[in-house]
């Protein structure tokens, strides 16, 4: 993973609460597209610098050929009122190991999964492992890059309730363990909906908080998605 430098300089009168409000609009649908992934960080202004600094899975993450018309938008906005050009630099690579970005030209399958530690991804390929970035997944269209963001930060949070053993952690557990849950039957549809468009059969992590369960469920972990759920 990679920290890039998003910014642009302010170059008119324009009200900075309505332009910094834009810029985080402009965050938010790279975070959509997966462009801009792990820990969302808040912008800031400096001098005549509006400024972001954002993790991505590789240096070209940015690239114009991976924004959606929503980006593309945010960023002509933001051009027009400021009268001058966005721009994103790599400024360093993240320390913390991740799996990589998958490469596989015909991934075997893919598995939608996630936990409140990742910040890299939430499909990974079947084949080799890796994390299977959003933006170059082209068949999807923004409202499916929409979707599975949603489930991929539900999902976080049901974890982070589970892992505090406090507040709502039997009702978050069975978000995630049990197939027949909101969750797991947003998570499934996400998966038919990536096998329909991308023709690569696509499984479903079930949550198994006991161990036990694992020898009486032949598949163990990995459920396949099916027309009827599971």
């Amino acid at each position: 993973m990679f920290k890039q430098k998003i910014s642009i300089t302010i170059n008119s009168s324009i009200d900075r609460h309505k332009l910094f409000d834009e810029f985080e609009f402009l965050m938010i649908s790279l975070c959509k597209t997966g462009q801009v992934t792990g820990d969302y960080e808040t912008s800031f202004i400096t001098g005549k610098e509006l400024i972001s600094f954002q993790p991505t899975l590789e240096k070209s993450s940015l690239s114009k050929k991976y924004n959606d018309e929503y980006v593309n938008q945010r960023i002509k906005n933001l051009e027009d009122w400021c009268h001058s050009k966005l721009k994103t630099a790599v400024i360093g690579k993240v320390i913390p190991a991740h799996k990589g970005v998958c490469t596989c030209k015909k991934p075997a399958c893919y598995i939608l999964f996630t936990h409140v530690f990742n910040d890299s991804g939430c499909i990974e390929c079947g084949t080799c492992k890796k994390i299977v970035p959003l933006y170059k997944l082209t068949q999807l269209t923004s409202s499916d890059r929409y979707d599975i963001f949603m489930w991929e930060s539900d999902y976080k949070s049901c974890d982070q309730l589970q892992l505090g053993c406090t507040v709502g952690e039997k009702w978050a557990t069975k978000q995630m363990s049990d197939p027949g849950s909101q969750l797991s039957k947003e998570g499934i549809k996400i998966c038919n909906r990536l096998k329909e468009r991308t023709g690569v059969s696509t499984y479903y992590y079930l949550h198994n908080y006991r161990p036990s369960l694992l020898a009486r469920t032949k598949q163990g972990y990995v459920l396949p998605a099916t027309e009827n759920g599971y």
